[in-house]
């Protein structure tokens, strides 16, 4: 395992460098002999929530496990700050995977203890917000926690955390309308500085239409598109239109 107290996991300074938080050029890769992903490129500035739209198997999911350092691409760049994303650089993204699952047999307030030992970048204090703010009790087994519960741990997991770029795949999956609204609440807040880089793969289009920046459009691999999304508007368009016309 990496060591996240190596100087090279400071936080850049981007503002300075004015350099995108994250970068793909070219990423292309394979699993056995499929083409999972076929030249992707495109930028993510800081301080942006960025949707990556499109259908089941696009490689959106393979993409996000690239830019984690979970496996490199067999072409092109991933870049974070300008650096390759890998291993190395796990202190400057906080991930939360779909279909993540938390140790049942403990509860959500032993978690935490464990998690702030885990991460050098762990906010007791953001933690504390985030409890209130997404309801929930740390009294609570893990194990009899609901979809939507279990959902609100683990983002409060990923958002007590320093780093400046959040990557969630797919948060809102199976989740309840109360339990979207305050994971959707939670990204808006952690928005405010315009500090943080979001990159968030979703299905819910809809839930965070108004939220987005930008969007990156994926299907069977390739890059079908990025647009900034007040472009999108300006011209009489929306979200979920351009993803009907994209992919319908």
């Amino acid at each position: 395992m990496a060591d996240m107290r190596n100087p090279d996991f400071n936080i850049p300074n981007v503002a300075a460098a004015k350099a995108p938080a994250i970068r793909c050029v070219d990423v292309t890769l394979r699993v056995k002999k499929k083409i999972v992903l076929d030249g992707v490129s495109f930028e993510i500035p800081v301080g942006s929530l960025a949707g990556l739209l499109g259908p089941n198997g696009a490689g959106k999911s393979s993409l996000m496990r690239i830019l984690t350092g979970m496996f490199p691409p067999d072409g092109g760049r991933a870049e974070l700050f300008c650096a390759p994303a890998g291993p190395e650089r796990l202190g400057v993204l906080s991930f939360l995977p779909d279909r993540g699952q938390l140790p049942p047999h403990l509860g959500a307030g032993e978690w935490l203890r464990l998690a702030a030992g885990l991460y050098p970048d762990w906010s007791e204090a953001r933690m504390e917000e985030l409890i209130v703010k997404l309801d929930v009790d740390r009294g609570q087994r893990i194990g009899s926690m609901s979809r939507g519960q279990e959902a609100r741990l683990q983002l409060l997991t990923c958002l007590s955390r320093q780093a400046p770029i959040i990557i969630l795949d797919e948060p809102f999956a199976g989740v309840d309308m109360v339990s979207r609204e305050s994971i959707a609440q939670a990204v808006v807040g952690e928005l405010a500085d315009g500090e943080r880089t979001f990159l968030i793969a979703t299905h819910d289009i809809r839930e965070m239409e108004n939220l987005f920046d930008r969007i990156v459009l994926i299907g069977e691999g390739r890059m079908l598109g990025c647009h900034d999304v007040e472009t999108l508007r300006a011209n009489g368009r929306s979200v979920e239109s351009c993803y009907r016309d994209v992919f319908a």
